[in-house]
């Protein structure tokens, strides 16, 4: 038996290593959570709870800095209010809940506690849309009421608002916000009552003919029919906790610059106990003194995490800042080419490193709120020297397709022309899969008025 010896490299992850970059994936209340958590089983961390008043203050200076730029007088008057009553929220509210707003429509009428009991029954038994799914036969059952008692309290429910709520299905929705309108045709109705199936198939001339009306009538009832609602609780209330994102990074826009505010006001600061710092250093048990020795080190290791975690997240802002500066000027320009690749070129770092720094991250700045996976586009190579980010291609046929004459809407391989001629050189299968992804349907889908 020969024994040898081999060399080998193995990339190894040190437990420091895994720490920081544990941190580094973690967004704000992630991290929040992750503070309390380690604060609870190490007796040498002090959390410093930071309260709202250093934030409105630092955001007061801010709007005075900014008080030319018209786009943030209303997003930083918006943010010193919000940040008054940081010291009394987590990360949400409680909005108010469908079942309250239905039923306080119903206050000031005697309704016995049987009704009330059907109408919250009701309430808690619409889906996200608004509609109620369940059989009045089956809530009868359940409540031990008369079914014609279900069937009446579900009737002065529809007469609720938002118009079209408590509805069996989409039909009786629109069906139900068609008859408060005070301009609706006896047309309109019977083509919600009998064709819808037609309707989103666009087939103008086969209701014009059995309706025995002109297709302009048709076309004219079915554009207002368009413009009722589907989904009733669209905006309110589902009786839930919201989930609020807070951002991880705010962008403030200047006059002639921009600056970048890391949101570490999500989570408390950390302190050493000097009482436990000294007690380590003159503590004459060799156990205890290393049980202190290690719970120090823990709590320096995280502050030196989250240090170097705001530190790559605002590297990366500054780089998505400077690649993307068209947006934060305007907000409407589509984004330029750009891969997380890219950034880790520019940023000297590993491509894992920018991955984990952007995963379920928030960036605010006057425009909203938006991941920072958001601010990433592929691109697309033209005539082998320059790239269009599929962004800006997606607006390009967005805004064909919107300005397209209804009548005669363009196909795959028109809008192919209409683009070359644009200088955006795409294939009609690369325009067929984006046109898709947008939710836009087909030439025949779009088509509303047929001659």
């Amino acid at each position: 038996m020969e024994n040898r010896l081999e060399l080998a490299q193995k990339q190894t992850l040190s437990g420091k290593m895994i720490q920081s970059v544990m941190v580094l994936q973690m967004n704000m209340q992630q991290l929040q959570s992750h503070i309390s958590e380690v604060a609870l089983e190490n007796p040498v961390i002090d959390l410093e709870e930071i309260k709202a008043e250093p934030e409105a203050e630092k955001l007061r200076k801010i709007e005075w800095l900014s008080e030319l730029d018209e786009q943030n007088r209303y997003y930083y008057r918006y943010e010193r209010e919000d940040a008054n009553q940081r010291q009394f929220e987590n990360i949400g509210r409680e909005e108010e809940s469908v079942e309250t707003m239905l039923l306080e429509q119903l206050d000031g009428y005697e309704y016995n506690e049987t009704q009330m009991q059907i109408f919250s029954y009701i309430a808690k038994c619409l889906d996200g849309r608004g509609y109620c799914r369940v059989p009045y036969k089956e809530i009868a059952l359940n409540l031990h009421c008369s079914e014609r008692m279900v069937c009446n309290c579900l009737a002065v429910m529809k007469r609720l608002d938002p118009a079209g709520v408590c509805a069996e299905n989409l039909k009786e929705c629109l069906l139900i916000q068609l008859q408060r309108q005070p301009k609706n045709t006896e047309l309109e109705e019977k083509i919600v009552q009998d064709f819808l199936e037609e309707v989103g198939k666009s087939k103008i001339c086969a209701i014009a003919k059995k309706l025995q009306v002109s297709q302009e009538e048709v076309w004219n009832a079915i554009e207002h029919i368009r413009e009722l609602n589907p989904n009733p609780l669209s905006g309110c209330g589902n009786g839930e906790r919201p989930i609020y994102v807070t951002p991880d990074v705010t962008v403030v826009k200047f006059e002639d610059h921009y600056e970048i505010l890391i949101n570490d006001y999500v989570y408390p600061v950390i302190h050493l106990n000097q009482d436990y710092v000294q007690m380590m250093q003159n503590q004459p048990d060799e156990e205890t003194r290393i049980y202190l020795k290690e719970k120090i080190h823990q709590a320096e290791e995280l502050q030196e995490n989250i240090g170097r975690r705001n530190e790559t997240m605002l590297k990366l802002t500054k780089c998505i800042l400077e690649v993307q500066e068209q947006f934060f000027k305007n907000g409407k320009k589509p984004l330029v080419p750009f891969t997380i690749s890219e950034a880790a070129a520019r940023m000297n770092v590993s491509i894992s490193t920018v991955s984990r720094a952007a995963n379920e991250k928030y960036l605010q700045c006057c425009w909203g709120t938006f991941p920072f996976s958001a601010f990433f586009s592929k691109g697309v190579m033209q005539d082998g020297e320059r790239q269009i980010s599929v962004d800006a291609i997606k607006e390009a046929i967005r805004m064909l397709i919107e300005s397209e004459d209804k009548r005669k809407p363009y196909s795959d391989q028109k809008l192919e022309e209409l683009l070359k001629e644009r200088k955006i050189l795409i294939s009609r299968r690369a325009i067929a899969k984006y046109r898709e992804e947008l939710g836009i349907p087909s030439t025949r889908g779009r088509k509303s008025y047929a001659s």
